[in-house]
């Protein structure tokens, strides 16, 4: 999501000469940000999900960090590609991305 975020405010926003674009709040105000609505049980249960993931992947990314060997790291790498790869599924539920949207998403990533 960040490649497409980042598309879409280069296109609303200011660029200048060497690749730069403007980030005021003018352009921020125009992305296009999901808000949560916490009275919605599963708008709640969805933002309580995201929250854990995150939380997860940080402590994982700690974990990487003292590993001692190249079996621990693989393996926690792998944890990390699950669970990034679990974000990413939530972000497109989220937005209500269609399998072309999302396609084009990932593309945008690599």
């Amino acid at each position: 999501m960040e490649a497409s975020s980042q598309g879409y405010l280069k296109k609303v926003s200011t660029n200048f000469r060497g690749g730069y674009f403007a980030a005021n709040k003018q352009f921020l105000d125009q992305l296009p940000i999901r808000t949560i609505n916490f009275s919605d049980t599963v708008d709640k249960a969805r933002h309580d999900k995201m929250v854990a993931m995150v939380e997860r992947m940080l402590a994982l990314h700690k974990q990487l960090a003292d590993v001692k060997t190249d079996h621990e790291k693989t393996l926690i790498e792998r944890q990390i590609e699950a669970t990034d790869r679990q974000i990413d599924a939530l972000v497109y539920e989220l937005y209500e991305l269609t399998e072309e949207e999302i396609g084009i998403v990932e593309g945008a990533g690599k």
